[in-house]
């Protein structure tokens, strides 16, 4: 029989996530994790080739795609109030307007208009969120699951595990009645550790919390009775249902301890993920900062360029065949500070380092021009004033279409909701 261990299931889920990559055509190749980092340091205006140049210099970030992403927050934005349950009859107005009702005590109680800002700011940083609807305490939560925190197929991600990948204190484990608390003492001892990102760098000093991965998805009845410490048939591996496991491990390969500290049946699915524009052959979509990746690049480079030939336009520098200055890097020379000695009777000019930054900012201009073609964003729509003599008809013009495609994201984000509230949310008010 295969190996249905729910570790290692997380472990091979891991390894192909950090290194897989999806070839989805002949000249397209995808890997979720390196794209997930980029849209991350481009949002915080970070480098992925490191904050300094050759001479250690910081390079400065010309960032175009996060004003790009607030427009699509704000363009695509949903309300509570937004949000009703509308008949289908005349005869189901009065039943609709007391549904409505208590769905709006509910959205308030769960601070369901948080949830909507977090979920809609997700949508227009990646294109696609994970939701997660989860019932503690007799209340049903709705998250928005961090991309960071997340371990998926970058394919298929419905028929799938979903893995979380938790950090928990002592403190937090041993309050948990649900878990397994000989298995959380165990747990403890063997391990303290900083919290670390996939990449497996350090989030912060701390090192006293215990790495714990929750696991939801129709995995075997082998795979659960393995976790459960039951006999393990060979029927068991063509018998699938809703599992949810919390497990942990520590060691390296090959010499693993292996911790399960919760095993569980449940109804269904507690994840729904949702797009602004789908897009075939990936679980992630594609949103403002991803398509704006080239042209991101090409405004560093350019701001990078600029800077570079204003600093050397700052100083005044010399020519001369002294073959005493022969194979010497005058200009690194210049930036350090070193003093230059010239022998006499050999001609002496200063060079002319006048930058043309004319032409540098022309060729800057046209990617961000570019970036606003791409992401439907004129300047009509990013609020900025029109060229001089631009008519009033042309600008609404640009916006409306600009706008027609904020409609669709938008009805597609309308049509996410009505699916989570068929899911999840009505059956939840209905055992209300």
């Amino acid at each position: 029989m295969e190996d249905h261990k729910i570790q290692e299931i997380v472990r091979t889920a891991e390894e192909n996530f950090k290194s897989g990559q999806t070839q989805i055509s002949e000249y397209v190749s995808f890997s979720m994790k390196e794209t997930l980092d980029t849209i991350d340091a481009y949002i915080f205006s970070k480098f992925t080739s490191g904050a300094e140049d050759d001479l250690g210099r910081p390079k400065p970030f010309f960032n175009i795609v996060l004003a790009v992403r607030n427009i699509w927050f704000r363009a695509t934005d949903l309300d509570r109030k937004n949000i009703r349950i509308k008949e289908g009859k005349l005869k189901h107005r009065l039943a609709s307007y007391l549904a409505t009702a208590h769905l709006q005590n509910w959205m308030k109680k769960a601070n369901f208009g948080v949830f909507l800002n977090e979920w809609g700011r997700t949508l227009a940083t990646y294109g696609s969120a994970v939701s997660k609807f989860s019932e503690k305490e007799g209340e049903l939560i709705a998250e928005t699951i961090p991309w960071n925190r997340l371990l998926v197929d970058a394919v298929d991600f419905e028929n799938n595990p979903k893995i979380e990948k938790l950090y928990f204190t002592p403190a937090q484990l041993r309050m948990n009645e649900n878990y397994d608390q000989e298995m959380v003492e165990s747990l403890i001892e063997d391990q303290k550790q900083p919290r670390r990102n996939w990449s497996g760098q350090q989030k912060d000093n701390k090192s006293d919390y215990i790495c714990v991965y929750e696991i939801h998805g129709n995995l075997s009845r082998a795979t659960y009775n393995e976790s459960k410490g039951y006999e393990v048939k060979e029927s068991d591996d063509k018998i699938f249902f809703q599992q949810m496991h919390v497990v942990s491990f520590t060691g390296r390969k090959g010499k693993y301890n292996d911790y399960t500290l919760y095993c569980g049946k449940e109804k269904q699915d507690p994840y729904i993920i949702t797009h602004l524009i789908r897009e075939d052959g990936r679980t992630l979509g594609i949103g403002p900062v991803e398509a704006l990746f080239d042209a991101q690049w090409m405004a560093n480079d350019n701001a990078i360029l600029i800077r570079n030939q204003l600093e050397l336009a700052s100083k005044i520098i010399f020519q001369t065949a002294d073959p005493n200055f022969s194979g010497k890097n005058v200009l690194t020379q210049i930036q350090n500070g070193t003093i230059l000695e010239h022998s006499p009777n050999n001609p002496l000019t200063q060079l002319n380092n006048k930058p043309d930054i004319a032409a540098m900012q022309a060729w800057g201009e046209q990617w961000h021009q570019l970036s606003k073609e791409i992401t439907g964003t004129p300047e009509a729509f990013r609020g900025e004033t029109l060229p001089s003599g631009t008519p009033y008809s042309l600008g609404a013009l640009l916006t409306q279409n600009a706008g027609s495609t904020f409609e669709l994201m938008t009805e597609n984000k309308g049509l996410s909701i009505e699916e989570m509230m068929r899911k999840f949310i009505l059956p939840f008010l209905k055992k209300k």
